[in-house]
């Protein structure tokens, strides 16, 4: 029992970041870096969203552009920056209207909302993390990234944090 208290007291750190009216969060865990937009190259026959590739330091790097993503309009933007993850051991770059801090939030702060939980969004959302008075949505790269499907993001206005803690069952 002093193990589970522990688990759900844990601070876990997130990267946070805005596409759009929304701002979201990623497990630090999985950020390599975090750098400024630079000329991308583009691929032919891809998904739409698949801003092409970048050569960082020697290594190509496949970019997806989050607004694109989530059916956005184009930003050009001189905020826009791009994080640099690892995905299940694939290194690549999300493309993000800008990136606004380090969240440091107990892990029981963290938890799915029941307008993530439909078959629209929970392939794509975690959950959400409640932290000074925003609503931070977490999301789940891997399946944004493996999926052609169209993802419409959820607002996060209306969303509750009832529910089990995240990490309880998955992470």
């Amino acid at each position: 029992m002093a193990v589970e208290a522990d688990t759900r007291d844990e601070v876990v750190q997130l990267a946070a970041f805005q596409v759009g009216d929304e701002e979201y969060v990623v497990d630090i865990r999985r950020v390599r870096e975090i750098i400024r937009v630079v000329p991308v190259t583009p691929v032919r026959k891809g998904p739409k969203y698949v801003e092409g590739v970048i050569n960082l330091r020697g290594s190509v790097i496949p970019i997806i552009d989050l607004r694109r993503r989530f059916e956005l309009p184009v930003l050009d933007s001189p905020q826009r920056k791009i994080i640099i993850m690892t995905i299940e051991g694939r290194v690549l770059g999300i493309m993000v209207d800008a990136v606004t801090e380090v969240v440091r939030a107990p892990r029981s702060s963290i938890r799915p909302a029941p307008g993530l939980l439909d078959s629209e969004h929970a392939p794509f959302f975690l959950g959400v993390c409640h932290f000074r008075g925003r609503t931070l949505v977490l999301l789940n790269v891997k399946n944004i990234v493996a999926s052609d499907d169209p993802i419409n993001p959820p607002r996060v206005d209306g969303l509750t944090d009832k529910g089990a803690v995240w990490g309880d069952k998955r992470e």
